[in-house]
């Protein structure tokens, strides 16, 4: 049986605090994901991002937030009222997740109930492996986060 949501962790490993989604990711992994989620590392997907929610009707997109506001801080976007562009960092080939949600949108390919989880990252150092102190403690209440929202959207 196909899962009902899909949470989609977003993130480059190799860039210090943008590797959160990641992190986030596994740590759902290793606890109890109820049943009927699924859970995915998608790593800095740009436009396969519409690949990978295809079939989904709920989703939550998980991913780093550079915002302004104090590191860790766990901001909940819904899909009708994305942050601004320059909120989230940039991918491969210079998409991240909102241009990827414009771009399913245009198309029709957006999932009917769409959450970002953004959790605010100090640095996007490139070729830094960890997470900063402050980022690495916001791990668990983001995964909380995450859980809740997942529940509101199931049922």
């Amino acid at each position: 049986m196909k899962p009902e949501l899909l949470i989609v962790c977003c993130g480059n490993r190799y860039s210090s605090d943008d590797a959160v989604g990641l992190h986030v990711a596994r740590r759902l992994k290793e606890g109890q994901i109820p049943e009927g989620i699924e859970v995915l590392e998608a790593g800095t997907p740009g436009l396969k991002l519409l690949d990978l929610w295809e079939g989904f009707d709920k989703v939550i997109v998980v991913d780093a937030v550079m915002s302004g506001a104090e590191p860790g801080t766990i901001h909940v976007f819904e899909g009708t009222s994305l942050p601004p562009r320059n909120f989230l960092p940039l991918c491969l080939h210079g998409f991240n997740v909102i241009d990827a949600i414009t771009m399913a949108g245009v198309l029709g390919r957006l999932p009917r109930e769409l959450r970002i989880v953004g959790v605010e990252i100090l640095t996007e150092e490139a070729y830094c492996e960890g997470l900063s102190p402050r980022v690495a403690a916001a791990v668990e209440p983001a995964c909380e986060r995450v859980l809740a929202e997942a529940k509101k959207m199931i049922g």
